[in-house]
């Protein structure tokens, strides 16, 4: 195995690329909605409230509670919030599918934007590459499907196997010291398996983007983008392994920066919103932090765009220089500000 990339040559021609044209940005932040370096903030809220008639209700319907199988609370819970259930999950199905189309029209735009500004192009226009991406997309959700899908069965499987497992352990009378090992011994099952899926996930992952590339790049069909994906890195394995590994790095310190904000704000939030719990004091710290954090969005949209960009863009290279003989050094390029 033998380095077959300019490393110094890629990461720097991205970062102009990225930084010239602008309007790669607004794909870089599209593309994120795919799920790449995004973060989930859950907020989990509580009130505990003394007004006595709250709590004699409460109390009479602890020993309901006890008094019920898990069944009949399992029934009891669905009669109530079926409706519910039902329009929340279509409504999250709905927010995944539009986020999805987003993301991976990013990404297409992403790569066309890199490809295009590596061979020369002076400018770009979001329509542009907006409406040259569109063709794109169902090649690309054939692809992440052909992937995904099989992590994604085994998963299930997994947590149904552990489920009949548990409940099977339940039924038969497994109780105190038994139940608990029964409890250690899947937790470990799961642990184990979550982290052989995690690695095989990164090396599959650059096999995918290796694929991504070839269907915008070489204008080829799922199956054989996947062939091509696999050969490029089965020939280059050292050169795309320490590419990732640069732009993990470089990502995750420049997120860390980006996030530290957010943890400064965060952090006394959480703490005000312990201190006050249960008094009325506890929303101001709540509003405060959520205030802040709308505040920051923007910002983090906007840095997270530029990550996605620069990402993309040093991997379409990176491709580029794998699978095409290397054009003669083009002058530098102009870093004036361009949308």
């Amino acid at each position: 195995m033998s380095i077959k990339i300019n490393f110094g040559e890629i990461l720097s021609k991205a970062w102009q690329i990225t930084w010239k044209f602008k309007v790669l940005w607004i794909f870089g932040i599209l593309a994120g909605c795919a799920g790449n370096n995004s973060s989930n903030f859950n907020w989990n809220t509580g009130s505990n409230n003394s007004d006595s008639g709250n709590d004699g209700a409460f109390d009479k319907f602890l020993p309901q509670l006890g008094n019920m199988q898990p069944e009949q609370l399992f029934q009891q819970y669905m009669s109530q919030y079926m409706a519910i259930i039902v329009a929340v999950l279509v409504l999250l199905c709905v927010l995944w599918a539009v986020f999805f189309f987003l993301g991976m029209i990013g990404k297409v735009g992403l790569i066309k934007g890199a490809s295009k500004a590596d061979g020369g192009a002076s400018s770009m226009r979001f329509a542009e590459i907006w409406t040259e991406s569109l063709p794109y997309f169902w090649r690309m959700f054939g692809l992440n499907l052909l992937v995904g899908l099989p992590f994604f069965l085994l998963v299930v499987i997994l947590m149904v196997i552990l489920g009949v497992g548990g409940f099977s352990a339940y039924k038969s009378g497994v109780s105190g010291g038994g139940m608990a090992a029964v409890m250690i011994g899947m937790m470990g099952i799961f642990f184990a398996f979550i982290c052989v899926i995690s690695i095989l996930s990164m090396i599959v992952g650059m096999i995918v983007q290796q694929a991504q590339n070839a269907i915008v790049l070489e204008e080829l069909g799922v199956l054989e983008s996947l062939g091509r994906g696999w050969n490029v890195f089965k020939s280059s394995v050292l050169s795309i392994v320490l590419m990732a590994i640069i732009l993990a790095i470089m990502g995750g310190l420049v997120g860390l920066v980006v996030a530290l904000p957010l943890m400064i704000v965060m952090i006394p939030a959480a703490i005000g919103v312990a201190a006050t719990s249960g008094t009325a004091g506890m929303a101001i710290p709540m509003i405060l932090g959520g205030c802040c954090f709308v505040i920051l969005l923007p910002i983090i949209l906007l840095v997270s765009g530029i990550i996605q960009t620069y990402t993309q863009t040093a991997w379409t290279l990176t491709y580029l220089r794998l699978t095409v003989q290397p054009a003669p050094p083009a002058p530098a390029l102009d870093m004036a500000a361009s949308l």
